[in-house]
């Protein structure tokens, strides 16, 4: 049986961001421990080039900072996701306090307008699961691309310990659709979504954006 709750908040877009949570045993570019973009995506990616380049910095940047305030003496495994200025942390980490300092440096961190912050307080993961969540991403990914109703180039996937989150600019019905896709992968525990919500007309205006500050040819 699967339980599906939402958790709302306010975006400085005007955007209703919706986190749903679906759980049972049956959760862009691949992310598996870090974010990646190519060039092919941003036709179609969402946000503009200069949203992809400064989501790119930011996960670099704020990686950097928690590990220079953590050090090799805090156990911690702790993947940094950046969409369009949020940030979602995943992974795990020590202590409680350390839960809150890492989420306050990515908070304070310049170009994030927000942070989710899904750390769990353990030990870290191992070497073969994270090598097992590489391949259940893997597999989450195909199945996402063989669904004609969403798109891969609208989100990132990460993948920690069986659980899977999603982030992107999608409509309500994508949002439901990638999760569900994703719920019914073998393996998966959990799909957390991090999307950001926006309508059918917010995402033709924001792409319009987009296809106005792509680079002319000669």
């Amino acid at each position: 049986m699967q339980r599906i709750s939402f958790r709302k908040a306010s975006l400085a877009l005007s955007l209703t961001v919706g986190v749903v949570m679906l759980s049972g045993c049956i959760a862009a570019p691949l992310i598996v421990g870090g974010a990646a973009a190519t060039t092919a995506s941003v036709v179609t990616d969402r946000r503009t080039a200069g949203s992809i380049v400064s989501d790119e910095v930011v996960e670099k940047r704020v990686s950097y900072e928690i590990e220079q305030a953590l050090g090799k003496s805090q156990p911690h495994h702790v993947t940094v996701t950046a969409y369009d200025g949020r940030v979602l942390l995943s992974g795990e980490i020590n202590s409680l306090g350390n839960r809150k300092a890492v989420e306050q440096i990515a908070t304070a961190s310049p170009d994030v307008r927000g942070v989710v912050n899904e750390l769990a307080v353990m030990e870290p993961s191992s070497l073969s699961t994270r090598l097992s969540d590489s391949l259940l991403a893997t597999r989450v990914r195909t199945s996402i691309v063989g669904n004609s109703k969403i798109s891969l180039n609208q989100m990132k996937v990460v993948a920690e310990r069986g659980i899977i989150y999603l982030m992107g600019l999608v409509t309500s019905d994508e949002a439901q659709i990638a999760a569900q896709t994703a719920a019914k992968i073998s393996g998966v525990q959990k799909v957390i979504t991090c999307f950001t919500i926006a309508t059918r007309e917010e995402i033709e205006l924001r792409m319009k954006t987009v296809e106005q500050n792509q680079p002319k040819e000669d």
